[in-house]
């Protein structure tokens, strides 16, 4: 009898653990996307569109404008979303992270009538560009330069903006 009750104990043991643990990694996965959830609140992908070009972008990051080195400069929420498909379009760009990381999160599209790009730089790489968008305040879209240079020979637009973005950041340095 008392081997009954140590099975049902320990299966109860169990049970507990297992949704401890199961909330506990929600929790860490639903906040772990905090900044890509205040971009969906203005420029979610409502319908699905099928770009032009798309290719893996690897890692970007959202966070404040401004050089940075993730937590060490005060920035706790500065955060990293590998990896993400970055969509070209006629009239914009498309972001979408790659299923097993998604945790929820909508794919974004961020049009270029509302949208500007600034040079950036990525803790030890200077060569990056930020992409600002209008009702999203004071936080950057950062990706490497070699992906976007290569959505910039997709787009026109693009191309133009990175153009602008390079005379900025001459000007910075000189």
């Amino acid at each position: 009898m008392g081997d009954i009750f140590e099975q049902l104990y320990l299966a109860a043991v169990s049970m507990v653990s297992l949704g401890v643990f199961g909330g506990l990694a929600f929790y860490i996965m639903h906040a772990s996307h905090s900044r890509w959830r205040e971009y969906e609140l203005s420029y979610a992908a409502i319908a699905p569109r099928e770009p032009t070009a798309k290719r893996l972008a690897g890692m970007l990051r959202i966070a404040p404008p401004g050089f940075r080195w993730g937590h060490l400069s005060g920035e706790w929420k500065s955060e990293r979303y590998p990896p993400v498909v970055l969509g070209v379009h006629p009239d914009g760009l498309s972001l979408t992270i790659v299923p097993p990381f998604r945790h929820g999160c909508r794919d974004l599209f961020l049009p270029f009538d509302k949208m500007t790009i600034e040079p950036a730089a990525w803790d030890l790489i200077d060569r990056a560009y930020g992409i600002q968008m209008e009702g999203v305040c004071s936080l950057e879209i950062t990706i490497f330069s070699n992906v976007m240079e290569w959505a910039a020979e997709k787009s026109e637009i693009l191309k133009l903006m990175l153009q602008r973005a390079e005379l900025v950041r001459g000007l910075q340095r000189a």
